[in-house]
């Protein structure tokens, strides 16, 4: 600095008058930088905490709350409120259900009805479950499965054809050892496999043809969520000899 003070004698008055002002200027610069910065430092830890602990508990989405594993709980999380079809049965009694759906599948008149309108009836029973397990093609092939298309019927039709039957014997749920060995995936999920007797005749024909066949019938009721409310529904039944249940 003595030195600096020294040199500082030999400049000019003009020059040295520049250089003190320039000084006085660049320190307080310094001072008001020093004095203005703002403060970055990061917001404490426990505020944060504090701050995510107050949450309330219905912050928490629905779907991770309630969600379970895989697509069977998926549809068990979708109700479904399901009008009463014509003809269908409004029971809880699922055995009573199935052996309704077992003779409505094969009961029709072709002197009555058309083929659409035998299709239908137990088509508008059936309700196709959230997961998509049971779309209506098998419905279709199922019915076709009863041995009646509606080449056939309207084959049928010129003769008057019309066919009865009854349930004789029914196994359902734990009786059935398939059941047992992979039993239902929720509650409320019954399997009830028949045998009909099933009686073709025809007006202008005198001849009876009687014979029996198997079906299992599924039918979904309280406590399932995906049962109506206060009854069973039809999710499903098999009448091809190598999808029946026993």
């Amino acid at each position: 600095m003595r030195n600096a003070s020294a040199w500082m004698r030999y400049l000019p008055h003009s020059q040295r008058q520049w250089l003190l002002t320039a000084l006085v200027v660049t320190l307080a610069a310094v001072v008001i930088a020093l004095f203005l910065t703002p403060d970055t430092s990061p917001t404490p830890k426990e505020e944060s905490v504090s701050t995510v602990s107050t949450l309330p508990p219905s912050s928490v989405p629905p779907s991770q709350a309630t969600a379970g594993p895989g697509p069977a709980a998926t549809a068990a999380t979708v109700p479904l409120d399901v009008a009463v079809s014509p003809g269908e049965p409004n029971t809880l009694d699922f055995k009573q259900y199935a052996q309704d759906a077992a003779r409505g599948l094969y009961t029709w008149d072709t002197r009555a009805s058309t083929y659409t309108q035998v299709y239908s009836h137990v088509r508008s029973w059936w309700v196709v479950l959230a997961d998509g397990s049971n779309p209506l093609t098998v419905y279709t092939q199922e019915f076709e499965g009863t041995g009646i298309n509606s080449a056939a019927f309207a084959q049928l039709s010129t003769y008057g054809a019309y066919r009865s039957a009854t349930v004789n014997q029914t196994n359902c749920d734990t009786a059935l050892a398939q059941f047992r060995d992979h039993p239902a995936p929720w509650a409320g999920l019954h399997v009830c496999t028949m045998t009909v007797s099933v009686t073709d005749r025809s007006t202008v024909d005198p001849h009876v043809t009687a014979y029996r066949v198997p079906v299992s019938v599924m039918v979904n009721c309280p406590p399932a969520p995906t049962a109506p409310a206060n009854r069973c529904a039809l999710v499903g039944f098999y009448t091809t000899a190598s999808r029946i249940v026993y």
